[in-house]
């Protein structure tokens, strides 16, 4: 890895960023959490940064109890869903004319580091939300069977990079499964997780 001068690190708030934040060379920027203020504030930096070709994103993610993931594994994603869990269930109906589906084109530079390291790939489910309920084996296999994580930043992050054809991936560190005690686990495991995270990170560009 030589010039990272064009590459923009993400994270949802300072907690996800704060090692990497610490070298003046990287551009390391928060979204902030959710949907829309990450939709806004992405969008209002890159309209003013015109030189970045790159977007990765440090994350947590919760793993759906049918996928392979584990709780402290670190995983990546250039596939992204908008997968409502109300529509899950059966309560709601999402139209068809809104984008569920985003495949993002990934940057090279970051493939040794997935190859070498052995990183799993995941398919992310990105809502506006933390997912409280305990899903039943026939709703996950109906509905989520080929995805792995949730994270609630990704799916905006990818559709604004998509937007400008920027390539964009995720790394995730598993905190927890979703479910009734996801975010007690979230809260027990996110920094320990981000901690390893950015330092795999930092180990690989530096």
């Amino acid at each position: 890895m030589q010039d990272l001068s064009n590459i923009l690190f993400c994270g949802a708030f300072e907690g996800e960023t704060d090692h990497l934040a610490k070298y003046a060379s990287l551009k390391v920027y928060n979204t902030g959490v959710g949907f829309f203020d990450t939709l806004f504030n992405l969008q209002r930096y890159l309209s003013k940064m015109k030189d970045i070709k790159s977007i990765v994103f440090l994350g947590s993610a919760g793993a759906y109890r049918h996928s392979k993931r584990q709780i402290g594994e670190i995983v990546y994603s250039n596939k992204f869903v908008y997968k409502d869990i109300a529509e899950v269930k059966g309560m709601v109906k999402v139209p068809d004319v809104i984008g569920k589906h985003i495949l993002t084109d990934a940057d090279s530079r970051f493939t040794p580091l997935i190859k070498n390291q052995k990183l799993p790939e995941a398919i992310s489910n990105s809502t506006n939300y933390v997912t409280l309920v305990d899903l039943t084996m026939e709703e996950l296999v109906d509905s989520l069977y080929d995805v792995d994580v949730e994270n609630m930043e990704a799916f905006p992050i990818a559709y604004v990079a998509t937007r400008l054809s920027i390539p964009f991936t995720a790394f995730y560190y598993v905190t927890n499964y979703v479910g009734a005690n996801g975010s007690i686990d979230w809260n027990q495991n996110w920094r320990h997780g981000s901690n390893i995270l950015q330092k795999e990170i930092l180990k690989f560009i530096l």
